[in-house]
């Protein structure tokens, strides 16, 4: 009875972690193009002392799809898209947003689209406050500062532990 119990316990603690954590992961993911005929669009994402920022997000919006590529560590990207027009954006938290450039694909199209981006400085200065809220890009929603899941999971985890302690001191 004791074995049973224990397993009972061990098999809820791991879907209280396993059920929630496949929900976190489920969103929206940019296109990526692999088709035959098109452009390329390339170049490298700077910082203002022209230092390679790496992880940065490059998107090319058509109105019907949105491709994304990502900076590497040397700063340089490549977005592999089909014939259209495109307006180009980069988002580098922590960096000032660039105004949309139209860029046109054609077939067999190379540009060089190379950017330098500003940091974004927040001062605040003796008896002052300042609040810096942070929303998700796709859908415009404030990120809470505490997620309730994680406090959800750790709770259940210590009554897991918990139970499984006292079934074996029976």
């Amino acid at each position: 009875m004791c074995n049973f119990r224990m397993i009972w316990s061990v098999t809820v603690v791991l879907m209280i972690i396993i059920i929630p954590a496949s929900f976190v992961s489920a969103r929206h993911q940019p296109l990526q193009y692999y088709g035959e005929g098109g452009g390329v669009i390339s170049g490298y994402v700077l910082g203002a002392s022209k230092d390679p920022l790496e992880w940065a997000n490059i998107y090319a919006d058509n109105g019907q799809h949105k491709f994304l590529a990502v900076s590497g560590v040397d700063g340089f990207y490549e977005l592999r898209l089909p014939p259209s027009k495109y307006n180009v954006t980069i988002d580098v938290p922590g960096y000032e947003a660039l105004v949309p450039t139209e860029v046109t694909v054609t077939n067999g199209s190379v540009t060089k689209m190379n950017f330098n981006l500003n940091t974004v400085s927040v001062s605040v200065s003796s008896g002052s406050s300042s609040v810096i809220n942070f929303y998700l890009q796709q859908t415009q929603t404030p990120v809470p500062e505490f997620q309730l899941g994680t406090s959800f999971v750790l709770i259940a985890s210590v009554l897991a532990v918990m139970l499984l302690i006292r079934s074996r001191r029976k």
